[in-house]
């Protein structure tokens, strides 16, 4: 008998090491696609990228959609990039990840007579990989149509990152309300991406408890059986 509750023992003691190990790893994977954000102050940037296909490095046909540099902004400890999309009638989405899901981009500029957009998404991931983004484009002048919904991957380049002049970022025109509605957006989501992690922890912590009773009622009644054995 004391042979099986030391068994039993030793089963807690895996599941314990289990249990921490699991919870450790998740917290350090969540610290670690916080901190690889560029360490860089308040200000307004340039940023070079291409766009790469959704399993290969080779570059897609949408990079020629892109105009290059992007801009990084960071706003009220918050990062941002923005970019201008040229031929933009025939591009009809374009989602950027945000949280665990994607999300469409700000439009901050159109100009239909240019055929321009400018778009801004917020960064809340590492950028040192390239990160996906969702896309619908749509040519009514082809024949056939074309009419596809693909994903791509956005390499940024961030040894290229370089701060602008106070008279380039004048000319840009950046305002608070570039900010607002993504910050609105953003608190969504943040509360959303919360609520697995708090999950994960009452899980986690409930595991813990149930393994300490069961361990506390090991002990007893191996200590209850060799008191009864001393008697």
């Amino acid at each position: 008998m004391q042979k099986r509750w030391s068994e039993i023992l030793i089963l807690i003691l895996v599941l314990l090491y289990s249990v921490s190990h699991i919870w450790f790893s998740v917290e350090t994977s969540y610290a670690k696609s916080k901190s690889k954000l560029p360490n860089v102050e308040e200000g307004v940037y340039s940023l070079d990228y291409v766009i790469l296909h959704a399993q290969t490095d080779s570059v897609s046909i949408a990079n020629d959609y892109f105009e290059k540099p992007a801009t990084y902004i960071v706003h009220n400890g918050k990062h941002y990039i923005r970019f201008m999309l040229n031929h933009s009638e025939w591009t009809k989405e374009l989602q950027s990840p945000l949280g665990d899901s994607f999300v469409d981009v700000k439009v901050i500029q159109e100009n239909k007579k240019e055929n321009t957009r400018i778009v801004q998404f917020q960064v809340d991931r590492d950028l040192t990989e390239p990160i996906a983004f969702k896309m619908h484009v749509f040519i009514e002048t082809m024949d056939p149509v074309y009419d596809h919904r693909y994903t791509v991957r956005f390499d940024f380049d961030l040894d290229t990152l370089k701060k602008l002049d106070q008279q380039t970022i004048e000319k840009m025109n950046i305002s608070d309300e570039d900010f607002l509605a993504m910050e609105e957006k953003d608190s969504k989501v943040s509360n959303k991406s919360t609520e697995p992690k708090e999950s994960n922890t009452l899980l986690y912590g409930t595991l813990l408890l149930i393994a300490l009773i069961v361990f506390s009622v090991v002990f007893y009644k191996i200590r209850k059986k060799r008191s009864s054995k001393e008697e």
